[in-house]
């Protein structure tokens, strides 16, 4: 191999085990914070969480050598860590935030009485045996679950280990690095016909043949990736970071390891194609066995690089959407949602229940602050995608209407607020223009439910559609928890409810404080609006929990003690997360952005590869027809003339892909128009400088006579 081909090796392997050591701890760090046994507990009620709760976990953390922590999400970039062993952080706090872009703070344990007991403690360990004990331990104070799974021996966990590495960013540029080293031994071996024949006219067998001659590419790659490996361990070492140290080795072994035997299977399928019947005369045939190859694989390429470029498009459009949307954000900076993230998956109605009345004594003190407010839009969310602002949108009430009736039920164009959002965001009635807060029913057994005036014609559906759900939401389903809680059953029949429809102007909109829902402005112009008075099953207030339900706070400190002084009164320690409202519409443009750069990033990787085989197709077409070339080069034909075959080949090959997506999309695409013709300018360009590369050595080999 020549001495330029083992530098590319060199640089290719180093290059890639710094990717590597980059991506696996930055994702390790997160295995580290998140890897842990999480244990949920059910308080009940008359469990006491005092001082001698918190002692009881710390004294178990220290005899067990056992770290227990509970983490505080304020936002999707700031975590807050309560830990019985807070210099076990030491090292990730180390870590630059180039690597983890995640603001951490930690604290002593006992620092979590000032925000309030979660019901989920993290717990770094995975033994049985601890978890169990610690579960009998704390019985006293309520029921207790884990998400400890089975454990992995031997090489799967490895394999399981792996599996958390494998992202879009780690998936978009692998491919590129083996690639380009398949692209290097293609041409190794294309360049090495006559050391081949000359091992087997001595009678060497193939096995020894391909060992002979990839023994200097193995061995640089061998080398390289070892002093890399070694001088990495050497720094994490240095750097005192030997928990990670112990996650780093067998992660860095295992993806070289598995770059190697991909390397390895497909350079045996590049060798018989190459090598293979190099005595017969069907030379010519088995070059073109390779350039259809590598064909079929461009023509695929193209295909997908298109589809990248059409997805590129649309989420540059639904990105400058959001983007123009955000100024209606702004008044959401002090606004937060609460959610009870780890709340146990009750399969116990009589608990859930009692889950549901502790939600509405919050909700009811949060209320008499006015820090709280609803406003539910499930009907009303859509796709994240959105081509422009006129588009008709594919909300979720479509999918549930089957007639022009049913757009005017519960299950249709409605939505459900309550009297706190309607504080923030006055309607105003038709006939008297006044506040529709003056026109709300009270009464426990009246659904009121505003409606534009526009939707009058459909006054008899709208009750009928609407009594039938109050009626199963204000006595069936509360019927459901009584029975197994041993209550009283309402007897109400329907005919004791009634709908109260509040006529209102036209034209008004909701801002829905979803970045999911409603239009590209997250906006819902004139639907049926459900006004909540608490008077219909508590499940659906805690249904509102994590998206709908919204509190009040100067800054997410002051949030958690509002919520802490409120969920203790009620020992509702489900309640244990609050996220910023405005930073989910910034962590949605993100998503968005992050969504931009992985396919630029995909495209880029692609093109790469496209090139390549470019490269790889006029390298072929020229072996294969070197003599023709030489002559005609000799002779004066001008460049087109000498390659006209090739260029009409990659021009046929464009139009067939300009006609296959122009049939799956039904429309002529201005994006697969110009790709084609960037593409067929970029194969012109190539084909000239690899005939610039080779030409003259051609020329001189026909002179000589040395050509077949």
């Amino acid at each position: 191999m020549k001495k330029k081909s083992v530098i590319v090796i060199i640089i290719l392997t180093v290059l890639m085990n710094i990717f590597y050591f980059i991506h696996i701890n930055k994702t390790l760090i997160s295995n580290l914070l998140f890897d842990k046994t999480r244990v949920i507990f059910h308080f009940d009620e008359n469990s006491n969480l005092d001082q001698q709760f918190l002692n009881k976990i710390i004294h178990f953390s220290q005899k067990n050598d056992v770290e227990i922590s509970q983490y505080s999400f304020l936002s999707n970039n700031k975590i807050d860590i309560y830990s019985t062993t807070k210099d076990d952080y030491n090292e990730i706090l180390l870590i630059p935030n180039l690597l983890f872009d995640k603001e951490i703070k930690v604290h002593n344990f006992d620092e979590i009485y000032n925000v309030g007991f979660k019901n989920l403690f993290y717990l770094n360990t995975k033994d049985k045996n601890i978890i169990s004990e610690f579960s009998k331990d704390f019985s006293e104070y309520g029921q207790l679950y884990d998400d400890l799974e089975e454990e992995y021996e031997g090489i799967d966990i490895l394999f399981k280990k792996l599996l958390k590495y494998m992202d879009t960013g780690f998936l978009s540029i692998f491919p590129l690095f083996l690639f380009t080293f398949l692209f290097i031994i293609l041409f190794h071996y294309l360049n090495n016909k006559k050391k081949y024949l000359v091992y087997e006219l001595w009678g060497y067998p193939k096995i020894k043949i391909y060992c002979v001659i990839n023994k200097i590419f193995y061995k640089t790659l061998f080398i390289t990736a070892l002093l890399c490996n070694l001088i990495m361990i050497g720094s994490t070492y240095l750097c005192n970071l030997t928990n990670i140290l112990l996650e780093l080795i067998p992660i860095m072994f295992l993806l070289n390891l598995i770059m190697v035997c991909i390397i390895f299977f497909i350079s045996i399928i590049l060798f018989s194609l190459c090598f293979i019947n190099l005595n017969s005369k069907n030379e010519k045939k088995r070059l073109s066995n390779i350039r259809l190859i590598a064909n079929l694989s461009k023509f695929c390429l193209l295909l997908v690089v298109i589809l990248s470029f059409k997805n590129l498009s649309t989420e540059i459009r639904t990105l400058n959407i959001n983007n123009e949307s955000l100024s209606l954000w702004k008044n959401t900076e002090n606004l937060y949602i609460m959610s009870g993230m780890y709340s146990p998956a009750y399969e116990d109605l009589a608990l859930e229940d009692e889950f549901n009345e502790k939600i509405l004594n919050v909700y009811r003190d949060l209320s008499k602050l006015n820090k709280v407010f609803i406003i539910e839009s499930l009907n009303f969310e859509r796709s994240p995608i959105i081509n422009n602002k006129d588009e008709d949108l594919d909300y979720n009430y479509k999918m549930n209407v089957k007639n022009e009736n049913d757009l005017y039920s519960p299950y249709g164009r409605n939505i459900m607020v309550d009297k706190n959002y309607l504080k923030r965001n006055s309607i105003k009635t038709y006939y008297d223009k006044k506040n529709v807060l003056d026109k709300i029913d009270n009464n426990e057994d009246v659904l009121n439910v505003l409606v534009p005036q526009k939707f009058k014609k459909y006054e008899d559906t709208i009750k009928e559609s609407y009594r039938e759900w109050f009626y199963f939401q204000r006595v069936h389903i509360p019927n459901m928890y009584k029975e197994v809680r041993n209550k009283e059953l309402s007897t109400k029949e329907i005919d004791d409810l009634r709908v109260n429809l509040i006529y209102i102007e036209n034209n008004q909109s909701y801002f829905t404080y979803d970045s999911y829902s409603g239009d590209y402005r997250n906006c819902i112009k004139d639907p049926l609006v459900t006004v909540y008075t608490e008077n219909i099953d508590n499940s659906v207030l805690a249904s509102t929990l994590g998206v709908f339900m919204f509190l009040e706070a100067e800054n997410e400190y002051t949030a958690l003690e509002e919520v802490k002084n409120i969920t203790q009164k009620y020992n509702t320690t489900e309640l244990n997360s609050i996220s910023s409202v405005y930073d989910r519409k910034g962590e949605k443009i993100i998503e968005i952005e992050d969504e931009v750069n992985r396919l630029i990033l995909n495209i880029i990787v692609i093109f790469l590869i496209l090139t390549t085989l470019t490269v790889v197709i006029t390298y072929v077409y020229y072996k294969s027809y070197i003599s023709k070339i030489a002559i005609r080069s000799l002779y004066g034909y001008n460049f087109i003339s000498i390659y006209r075959d090739l260029l009409l080949s990659n021009l046929y090959m464009y139009i067939l892909v300009f006609l296959f997506m122009s049939i799956v999309y039904k429309k002529i695409s201005i994006i697969t128009i110009m790709i084609s013709i960037a593409m067929l300018c970029i194969d012109f360009i190539i084909t000239k400088f690899v005939n610039q590369a080779l030409i003259y050595k051609g020329e001189i080999e026909l002179i000589k006579g040395e050509l077949k």
